[in-house]
Formats: C-alpha cells, sequence, structure tokens
C-alpha cells in the first residue's frame, strides 16, 4: 500500500512538473513573440517586426538617387543573435521589370538582372564591428583577390571602429558596375567591378542570401 502510495505521488509530481515547465515555455514565448501578429505596416513605412525598426516606403539614397521603392525588408540573424534589420529598395525600372517578369523567374532573380539602381539598408540591431563587416561583404566568390581587399578596406576604414546599435549602412549599386557604400548617411567609398556588383546582389538576394526573411518577404509581395 505504501509503494502504491508513493507511486501515485510521484505520478502527481511529475504530472505537475510538466504542467509547470510548459506554463514556464508558453511565457516564455508570449514574451519573446508578443506583437508578432500586429501588421507590420505604419504610415508610409513598414516595420521589421523582429527588430522594430521602421524604413519608409520610399527613400531617397546618396547615390542610387530619389523616391527608390521598398521591395521587401528582413532580418539577418547569426544563430539566435539579430544582427540587423536590411530593407531592398529598387527604382522605376527595377519596378517595371518585376511587373513584366518572366513566369520561370522568381522576383529575387528578376531584381539580381534587371538595370535599374538598387540599395539594401541596414539597421544594426547591434554593435558591429567594422572588420567583421569588411570580412562578411568582401569574402565573395568571383570576385578578384584585389577588388576583395579594396572593398573590404573601404569599409574598415569607412566605418573607422564599429557601427553601434541603431546606426545604419548602406550598399548602393548603379548598373552595370558601379558598388557604393554609406554608412551612418556619409559616402565612404564606391568600387565599379561587375563581378562585385553582381555578387553583392547575390549575398542578399541569391540562393543562399545571409536574411531568408528578406528574400520571403519579397516574394511575397502581390504581382
Amino acid at each position: 500500500l505504501f509503494q502504491h502510495r508513493v507511486f501515485i505521488m510521484g505520478k502527481i509530481t511529475a504530472s505537475f512538473g510538466l504542467v509547470l515547465t510548459t506554463a514556464v515555455v508558453v511565457a516564455i514565448s508570449a514574451y519573446f513573440f508578443q506583437g508578432q501578429e500586429a501588421t507590420n505596416y505604419v504610415e508610409g513605412a513598414r516595420v521589421d517586426q523582429t527588430t522594430g525598426f521602421a524604413f519608409p516606403l520610399q527613400q531617397d539614397f546618396k547615390v542610387a538617387g530619389k523616391k527608390l521603392a521598398l521591395l521587401g525588408l528582413g532580418t539577418r540573424k547569426k544563430v539566435f543573435l539579430n544582427v540587423y534589420s536590411v530593407a531592398f529598395y529598387g527604382s522605376r525600372p527595377v519596378e517595371k521589370a518585376l511587373a513584366t517578369k518572366k513566369e520561370n523567374k522568381s522576383r529575387c532573380e528578376t531584381i539580381i538582372e534587371s538595370k535599374g539602381k538598387k540599395a539594401a539598408h541596414m539597421t544594426m540591431s547591434m554593435g558591429l564591428d567594422a572588420e567583421k563587416m569588411a570580412e562578411a561583404l568582401s569574402n565573395i566568390e568571383g570576385v578578384k583577390q584585389s577588388t576583395k581587399h579594396a572593398f573590404g578596406n573601404m569599409i574598415l576604414t569607412g566605418i573607422n571602429g564599429k557601427l553601434k546599435k541603431g546606426e545604419s549602412m548602406t550598399i548602393e549599386w548603379r548598373f552595370p558596375n558601379s558598388v557604393s557604400v554609406t554608412a551612418r548617411g556619409e559616402i565612404i567609398g564606391e568600387v565599379k567591378d561587375q563581378d562585385l556588383y553582381r555578387g553583392l546582389l547575390v549575398v542578399y538576394l541569391g540562393a543562399k542570401g545571409v536574411s531568408p526573411t528578406l528574400k520571403a518577404d519579397i516574394e511575397a509581395v502581390a504581382e
């Protein structure tokens, strides 16, 4: 009888522990994912719900020009860390290319191949060293080592230390081979190389793009 009581008490304790653990998980999930069902649109802008950063539906850029349209936004993650939000913009020729894209082409592929001006605008969700950013953006397959070195050094010296949380960086493309970088609203340099031009577009929009949520958002936009 005593053993039977111990067995029942053990089952009750285990059940209570399971219920408590489940409750804790649900509470934590509710805390971290609260508001995820809310719309990510605000007046004249869209919000990256993961980081809370807002990006205007149209934006002017130093090199790519005025009134580029927001084509999609997402988050660059590293394991469980949110590194930065990234919004991708395109000029009118890019929008026209999307409106007339071939059925066998994705929207991301169409953007890569389009001739219009483009921009990837990033807002940091955490501090990021210039060295890490330079290494990540210059390590591109199919680009000459001398070009990688020049582009990496341009970013390294232009950022000069570290991009802090909330600070921005922008990559701007001008067909057929111009890539410019802006940090904290100031142009830090330009490199003209066709392989770099395409390679950086692939970094964001290619099959192994650094932000799957950005690609998914671009593809999800209604035709």
